[in-house]
C-alpha cells in the first residue's frame, strides 16, 4: 500500500469517528419506526430544517475520501466470490474476497482450496478442521470412555418428587400415593441396600 493511500485510510478512520448515527427521524418513539435511515421530508419536519437539539441528517461533508471509499481495512478491495470459477477474477495484489453466504460446505471448499493456491485471502473462511485433527479427537473419545462396572451414583436428594417416584417405579418399588419425598427416598435406599446383601 502506498504512503498516500495509507494516509488517506487513517483520515477514512478518523472521520468514521466523528461521524454520527443517523437516526430516522422519530424512531427513537415510536417502535414500530426502524432506527434505518430515511430521508426526513415533511413540511414540519424539524430534522428537514435542520432546527438545532434535533439528529443530524446525512450530508454529502461526512464521506470519507473518494480514493479509499468502500476498502476493507487492510486496503484491498473485497470481491464477492460465489464458486471456484470466480476465483479466477480476483487479483491478489489489489483485492480479498468474501464468500457469498448461501455458499454451501462442499463449494465452500472447493473455493477456499483454490484461494489457497492462488494465494488470495478468504475473509470469511469459516471454520476448518483438518482430517488429523478429527483422527486425534476421535482415538482421545475412545480412550476416555469409562468401564460399564462404574455405574454414576444418582443424587436422589436434588430430584422432585415426581422423578423419585418414576425412578422408584422403574426399579420395581411400589410407592404409596401419599408418601412424602423423604420416605421415597428411605424406600430408594433400603431397595438398595437389601439388593447389595
Amino acid at each position: 500500500m502506498s504512503d498516500e493511500k495509507q494516509r488517506l485510510m487513517k483520515l477514512r478512520k478518523k472521520i468514521s469517528k466523528k461521524r454520527p448515527h443517523f437516526k430516522r427521524f422519530e424512531s427513537w418513539r415510536f417502535v414500530r419506526i426502524k432506527d434505518q435511515w430515511r430521508k426526513p421530508r415533511g413540511i414540519d419536519n424539524k430534522m428537514r430544517t435542520e432546527e438545532s437539539g434535533w439528529p443530524k441528517s446525512v450530508k454529502v461533508g461526512y464521506r470519507g475520501p473518494t480514493a479509499v471509499r468502500g476498502l476493507h481495512p487492510s486496503g484491498k478491495e473485497e470481491v464477492m466470490v460465489w464458486n471456484p470459477a470466480d476465483v479466477d477474477g480476483v487479483d491478489a495484489e489489489t483485492q480479498v474476497a468474501r464468500i457469498g453466504g448461501s455458499v454451501g460446505g462442499r463449494k465452500r471448499e472447493t473455493i477456499l482450496e483454490k484461494a489457497e493456491e492462488l494465494n488470495i485471502r478468504i475473509l470469511n473462511p469459516g471454520k476448518r478442521e483438518s482430517e488429523d485433527e478429527f483422527d486425534e479427537l476421535v482415538t482421545e473419545d475412545e480412550e476416555e470412555v469409562p468401564e460399564e462396572d462404574d455405574e454414576e451414583e444418582i443424587d436422589l436428594k436434588a430430584m422432585t418428587k415426581k422423578e423419585l417416584t418414576t425412578h422408584a417405579k422403574e426399579m420395581g418399588i411400589k410407592v404409596p400415593s401419599k408418601a412424602r419425598k423423604a420416605d421415597i427416598i428411605e424406600l430408594i435406599e433400603n431397595f438398595e441396600d437389601e439388593e447389595d446383601d
